[in-house]
């Protein structure tokens, strides 16, 4: 999906997002799971129109929203959060912030996740495994990358549509930079290997510990 995809997406709404559900959702999974207190950083990488950014700020947390859209932006400033909100793309951190800056990046979803992980998407341009070390960069020693993505787990990858990437294949990308700490779907059940979590389903939500 383009930027003029997401432009006219945002410019028209929103995706269907119920904002109690969501922050419940984040105290249960990210607040309390992961134990945030007030005043750490928290980046949300691909924010969209910053729903979930400005929610994590209403926990007192410190939190920036990058999203490359301008509608995005322009949108997820809309809300009056104290959530800071950049236009950039998720390539260009270090333009605006410094290493080791960030307790938490959440990345809820952005699309470079949603197709290949291991090679150049035709879509979106990216080898994501190539950006990945980049985002640690900007994480303090300790802090997390927490992925929060749509799959069934069954490997399915149609052409011209989001790709359903296997446990192993999020597993591989993230190995690499620090302790995979979490692996569960989105309701909390633990994954554990490609068998169980095409069983199980429910998405994805993997945490990384640098």
């Amino acid at each position: 999906m383009t930027d003029d995809y997401y432009n006219r997406k945002y410019a028209e709404g929103d995706f269907d997002y119920n904002p109690e559900y969501e922050l419940v959702w984040l105290q249960k999974h990210l607040i309390d799971r992961f134990g945030l207190q007030p005043g750490n950083r928290v980046l949300d990488l691909g924010c969209g129109k910053g729903l979930h950014a400005s929610l994590l700020a209403g926990f007192d947390l410190q939190v920036f929203g990058v999203e490359k859209t301008v509608e995005g932006v322009k949108g997820a400033k809309e809300r009056g959060s104290t959530a800071e909100f950049i236009q950039a793309s998720a390539g260009d951190l270090a333009t605006y912030f410094d290493e080791e800056y960030f307790d938490m990046i959440y990345c809820r979803g952005m699309s470079w996740f949603h197709r290949e992980l291991h090679e150049v998407c035709e879509v979106t341009g990216v080898n994501v495994s190539e950006k990945v070390p980049g985002f640690f960069r900007f994480i303090k020693p300790g802090g997390l990358f927490v992925l929060q993505i749509s799959t069934d787990f069954s490997g399915r990858c149609p052409e011209n549509d989001v790709h359903n990437n296997r446990l192993s294949e999020f597993v591989r990308l993230f190995d690499p930079h620090g302790e995979i700490v979490h692996k569960s779907n989105w309701s909390g059940v633990e994954v554990t290997d490609d068998e169980q979590a095409t069983a199980v389903k429910g998405n994805l939500v993997i945490t990384t510990k640098k």
